[in-house]
């Protein structure tokens, strides 16, 4: 699906000038913090505490953003497939728009926000998980949509179109995710 939209954002802007502003990104993805205790932490495998604070997450996003004001306000579309903190098959899906922050020489900072949908296979198959009610239940899934989510990027320009890319994901008040990965502008 991700490819298919690619396709037909990206190709008629491909085929125009060089004026025509767009970026890929690839990430590997993580690590989440968590911010506060967790009630079972031993469904964790890849923790590296007791609690639980701070989890491995094994997996990759891939985005794509069309510039929509110059080269600093965008569109973002993403995706992302982990293995979550307790190591279950994980993603979400992301659109939304983008702005540069901040930029200094070859240092950037931009900001997104948007419509994002959470999925993950249903903890309520690991024994020791204790359901809250705060993700949807359907079949062997759980989901949470968020009308807005944010994310923080950093990127440093190692070459005239190639970034060396950090996400930062606020998944308040619960945990903070990290990714790190390249971004080819063309």
């Amino acid at each position: 699906m991700l490819i298919v939209l690619l396709a037909i954002v990206a190709g008629p802007c491909l085929a125009q000038d060089a004026a025509c502003k767009n970026a890929f990104t690839v990430k590997l993805f993580g690590v989440s913090v968590h911010l506060k205790e967790s009630p079972h932490p031993e469904i964790f495998p890849n923790r590296l505490d007791d609690k639980g604070y701070i989890t491995f997450n094994y997996g990759a996003i891939v985005g794509y953003d069309r510039f929509i004001v110059g080269n600093k306000h965008a569109v973002r579309v993403e995706q992302g497939l982990y293995a979550d903190c307790a190591a279950s098959l994980a993603g979400f899906t992301h659109i939304g728009l983008r702005t540069l922050i901040l930029q200094k020489d070859r240092h950037s900072l931009n900001g997104g926000i948007g419509p994002t949908l959470v999925y993950r296979k249903d903890w309520n198959r690991i024994v020791g998980y204790k359901d809250d009610g705060y993700f949807n239940r359907r079949g062997e899934w759980q989901y949470k949509f968020y009308w807005y989510a944010g994310e923080l990027e950093y990127n440093y320009s190692l070459s005239g179109r190639t970034d060396f890319s950090v996400n930062m994901v606020p998944g308040l008040p619960e945990l903070i995710s990290f990714g790190v990965g390249v971004r080819q502008r063309f």
